[in-house]
Order: structure tokens, then sequence, then C-alpha cells
């Protein structure tokens, strides 16, 4: 099965995406500042890295953005930024 540039690029883009994932999980779970900041400093380069991806497959209309729909958000007392409700330290 012989894979076209588009193919490559969108297995490139998920593969970042999920690097990156698991970077992150990584520099939640690091007790050592020292390895904590080595995985910050790859999950940041993990993130350039899909960003240059995700630049060039937009270019070439490989990735469409499609506009957030906004209609009917509305900011609700005691709601957060996500959408959840904000516990009180209480």
């Amino acid at each position: 099965m012989q894979f076209g540039d588009k193919d490559i690029m969108t297995d490139l883009l998920m593969g970042t995406k999920y690097i990156s994932g698991s970077y992150h999980k990584a520099v939640l779970e690091s007790a050592n500042d020292r390895i904590r900041n080595t995985l910050i400093q790859l999950n940041n380069d993990e993130i350039n890295l899909q960003k240059q991806i995700f630049n060039l497959m937009h270019d070439r209309n490989w990735y469409e953005v499609r506009p957030a729909n906004t209609a009917g958000w509305q900011a609700r007392p005691g709601m957060g930024a996500m959408g959840m409700q904000q516990q009180m330290p209480y």
C-alpha cells in the first residue's frame, strides 16, 4: 500500500499530538525538578513541531479549520471557563 503525502503528514500530526499528551502527563507526575524541566522542554519542542506540521497541512488545504459556533454560549454565574461548576475551598 502506498501512502501519499497527506497520509504521511496526517500520521505525523496524530503522532505529535499523542507524544505531547504523554509528555504532559509525565510532567504532571514528575517529582524531580530537573526531570520535570527536561520533560517540559521536550513537550515544548513537540508542540512546536506539531504547529509546523499543522501549518504545512493547512497551507495545502489538508487540514480544514472550521470557525467555532459561539451561538448559545453565555456566561452563567458559578460556572468556570471550561463550563464546570466552580468549587469553593470551603
